[in-house]
């Protein structure tokens, strides 16, 4: 773009310059030529009178130019005037010329009709006038002159003029066209800008554009890659859930009849707490699996939400030291598919939050109903996320905390839009940082999710079994 501007600025300019040179010389000779015009009239009438004066009528070259000469020399300004017959002979000149003679080739244009006007800025004037020295602005103006019958020339006249004056009209002329050259220059030149720089923003935002798209089809395109590998995974663990439902059951049967030997009661305790634990996750999510595939849905209340994500996170805060307050207690509910989803979502940041969150501060999960939909908020007393961090915060192996594998988030993300919800990060700082949820009740009817007021009746968790999403 500068290479290009530099260029056409530079083209601009030279025919700029080009023009003005012409456009002066064309407009410096009129003005010369105009003395010319104006000397060649005055001198035929000098002629006439002349002529009509001559004795016994002989018109004689000498007689009648040398009359011309005595009025013209009288003239403001003349520094000289010569007169020469037919054959470009001297007859007389004033005594301030020193030997004026007719050149050759302008002796050859006066006989073709032609008036010369020849203007020298520095004239020599030692040369040429006698008593003068140095050098100064003249005009030589060359003029036929035609007798009464006006067909050949009776000799011809030239004048030899003081151009200071006629100098400084051509030097304001000069600055003149200088003026115009430089603004019309400058004019371009800022155009010739304003084209390019329009042309060249237009240029990177269609290349930030491209980028942007490149961007976002490179993600959709690596998302697309996870979902797949995650509905391969979901495959595998529905069967490996299936697989471990009767080992887990068996194994909590063993520990909850009788320690071992050599085992302390309080470890024995923790063991058998852990793995009922773990049975109550397995069931939870053989019953989601069970209500995704009947297409089984029932009504999950804020309380009942509230509750599910207290109990499955209460432990791991209360090992860490950390205060877990979790609210939500409204009575429009969610379907059982999407609160599950929520709670899934809801265990990924609660954890995330309790891992950031230093013992003895506090974990905070609210759950709202804003009418058109559920909202989410997770907060926590944490040091906050790294800068770094943030512009990869919802993809893969970009982890803030040490030893995550930061697939947390980015799996929260794949769920969040699969149930037609956004998941953002509202906010984050030294002294914490706070995500949000936000699930609209009515969504997209070509998705496989079922809406409030789809499906069979949805049936109150209160008053049937304790099934609580995973």
């Amino acid at each position: 773009m500068l290479v290009a501007g530099a260029l056409l600025v530079a083209i601009l300019a030279g025919t700029a310059v080009r023009l003005r040179t012409g456009d002066r010389g064309m407009y410096d000779d009129t003005i010369i030529r105009r003395y010319a015009a104006v000397l060649y009239p005055v001198a035929q009438q000098e002629v006439a009178e002349s002529t009509k004066a001559a004795v016994d009528g002989i018109n004689e070259p000498a007689e009648i130019l040398v009359p011309v000469l005595l009025k013209s020399k009288e003239q403001e300004g003349m520094l000289g005037v010569a007169i020469f017959d037919p054959e470009g002979s001297i007859i007389q000149h004033t005594d301030t010329l020193l030997l004026p003679e007719l050149a050759p080739n302008d002796y050859a244009l006066l006989l073709s009709g032609e008036q010369i006007s020849r203007y020298t800025a520095d004239f020599p004037l030692k040369s040429n006038f006698a008593g003068m020295t140095g050098t100064a602005p003249v005009l030589e103006v060359l003029l036929p002159l035609r007798g009464s019958d006006g067909t050949k020339p009776i000799g011809f006249i030239t004048f030899y003029i003081d151009a200071r004056k006629l100098s400084q009209e051509l030097a304001a002329v000069d600055q003149r066209f200088q003026r115009e050259t430089t603004t019309a220059v400058v004019i371009g030149t800022v155009l010739i800008a304003i084209v390019l720089g329009a042309g060249y923003w237009g240029l990177s935002r269609a290349e930030q554009i491209i980028a942007e798209r490149n961007d976002r089809l490179m993600r959709a395109n690596f998302e697309l890659t996870l979902a797949a590998k995650a509905s391969a995974l979901g495959q595998i663990t529905s069967h490996l859930i299936h697989g471990m439902q009767g080992s887990v059951a068996s194994l909590r049967a063993v520990v909850s009849n009788r320690p071992l030997e050599g085992v302390e009661s309080g470890d024995w305790k923790s063991a058998a707490d852990y793995t009922g634990r773990l049975q109550d996750m397995i069931q939870e999510t053989v019953a989601i699996l069970g209500d995704t595939e009947a297409q089984f849905s029932y009504l999950l209340k804020g309380k009942d939400l509230a509750d599910t994500i207290r109990r499955r996170n209460a432990p791991a805060a209360t090992d860490k030291g950390v205060a877990l307050d979790v609210t939500g207690d409204f009575e429009n509910g969610l379907d059982s598919y999407r609160g599950s989803l929520v709670c899934l979502i809801a265990a990924n940041l609660v954890q995330n939050a309790i891992a950031a969150t230093p013992p003895g501060r506090r974990v905070a999960v609210e759950l709202r109903d804003s009418g058109g939909s559920i909202t989410l908020l997770v907060a926590d007393e944490g040091s906050g996320i790294s800068d770094d961090v943030k512009p990869h915060l919802f993809e893969p192996g970009h982890s803030s905390r040490a030893g995550g594998t930061g697939l947390g988030l980015a799996i929260s993300q794949l769920l969040a839009r699969q149930i037609g919800a956004s998941l953002i990060l509202v906010d984050t700082h030294s002294h914490g940082t706070t995500f949000r949820l936000t699930l609209p009740r009515r969504i997209d009817p070509q998705t496989k999710t079922v809406s409030q007021s789809e499906g069979p009746a949805p049936k109150d968790l209160t008053q049937s079994q304790d099934i609580s999403p995973l």
